[in-house]
């Protein structure tokens, strides 16, 4: 008869308990408050949490209800209870558990919860609650699945912040490509149509003057000097506005070679001769024959052209370019100087920006539209080649470019 009572009484405070789970995970109060004993404490709602008092508790409750007032779905896995005295018992419970808050659905898995249940009025109640351990880094106030929420809600703050800041970078990318591509529509509108217009004004005037000048060779000879010097603006042009839609594709292939200094160089001054012929102004080279790198000649070419072609832009006429190529160790240091221009700093970070177009007239009225220098810096970032800019006003400009030697 007394084992078949403690059956009766397991059974009993079995179904005590589920009757306050049950009200508990449905958020029904009145139901699950009717389950409390008279005095009721707890321990374990948050980080050193615990009530002395059925009203402390109640709040604790409360706050809970109003952090996550979704019903709860759980299943349990496991009951085990200890009768301790006729009128009291010790009852653990391993269950799993759904819990909704805010939209968002947490699972509690293998949730631990000790109880210990009284017997008042022939009724079994709950007198303490020992909830499960609180996640690791739960404040003081928060219960257990709503200091959860809040960690997936800060992680998904943190992926949006992210996300937004990369979508602003491409923005002002974009920005800055259409504002380039805006000036570079103003830059064709003019500057190719000018050396066009110039050709057909000056070949009419050659045609329709043909037979009375036909015997003055030094009128046909300025007309062609002029018709040479449009054409070589007008190639120039062209080159760097199909250079610079080249860098702004995903498609240029670095075709990586042992290749040596002088013979790069010498390609790119003599394609330049005509244009520092123009001006009287000599090149002085200082270069290692020995001396390679480890790059794409052709792409190196381009960079090089570009600044020599800037050096004898801003440069005054009679002057003179020093190109300067010295190995140091894993990197051959090219140098290109003038004694030009020059520049302030100010200047220096305005060439230097993405979208800066603003070309200034050379020392002889030579047009530029600003692309040579950006194409040069985009390039050298994928020739893994580093540069320098040192400049002074009215003394002259000096760039310098470290290029591999050898493969890294």
């Amino acid at each position: 008869m007394r084992t078949e009572s403690k059956k009766n009484d397991r059974e009993r405070i079995i179904g005590a308990y589920l009757e306050y789970f049950d009200a508990y995970t449905q958020r029904n109060w009145d139901q699950m408050v009717s389950r409390f004993s008279q005095e009721f404490s707890m321990f374990g709602t948050g980080i050193d949490e615990y009530s002395t008092s059925t009203s402390e508790t109640l709040a604790f409750y409360k706050r809970e209800f109003d952090q996550s007032p979704s019903i709860i779905e759980y299943k349990i896995n496991r009951i085990e209870v200890f009768l301790t005295s006729s009128t009291s018992a010790y009852l653990t419970v391993l269950m799993d558990m759904k819990i909704s808050a805010q939209d968002e659905t947490i699972d509690c898995m293998n949730n631990r919860s000790t109880v210990i249940m009284v017997k008042e009025v022939d009724e079994w109640r709950i007198a303490h609650g020992h909830w499960s351990q609180p996640a690791e880094g739960q404040d003081v106030g928060d219960s257990i699945p709503y200091k959860l929420l809040k960690q997936r809600n800060k992680e998904l703050e943190e992926t949006v912040s992210d996300r937004t800041k990369e979508i602003e970078k491409q923005n002002i990318k974009l920005r800055n490509l259409n504002d380039t591509k805006t000036k570079l529509l103003s830059i064709i509108a003019h500057d190719l149509r000018s050396p066009f217009n110039a050709f057909m004004g000056l070949t009419e005037v050659m045609l329709l003057n043909f037979k009375e000048k036909l015997q003055n060779p030094d009128y046909f000879k300025l007309r062609l000097q002029q018709i040479h010097e449009r054409a070589q603006h007008l190639y120039s042009v062209a080159d760097n506005l199909l250079n610079w839609a080249w860098t702004q594709t995903d498609e240029i292939s670095i075709n990586w070679s042992t290749s040596k200094v002088d013979t790069i160089i010498n390609e790119q001054v003599i394609a330049l001769h005509d244009m520092a012929k123009g001006k009287d102004i000599a090149i002085a080279l200082n270069i290692d024959s020995n001396s390679t790198v480890y790059t794409d000649p052709e792409i190196l070419g381009i960079i090089i052209r570009n600044f020599v072609s800037n050096a004898l832009k801003y440069s005054h006429r009679g002057g003179t370019i020093n190109i300067n190529a010295i190995p140091n160790g894993r990197y051959t240091l090219l140098t290109i100087a003038d004694r030009g221009v020059g520049m302030d700093q100010t200047k220096i970070q305005s060439v230097l920006t993405a979208n800066n177009l603003d070309s200034l007239p050379g020392t002889e009225k030579e047009k530029g539209i600003g692309l040579g220098l950006q194409i040069s810096l985009d390039l050298l970032n994928r020739i893994k080649s580093s540069y320098t800019i040192d400049s002074t006003p009215n003394v002259g400009t000096t760039i310098s470019i470290s290029i591999p030697t050898n493969p890294s």
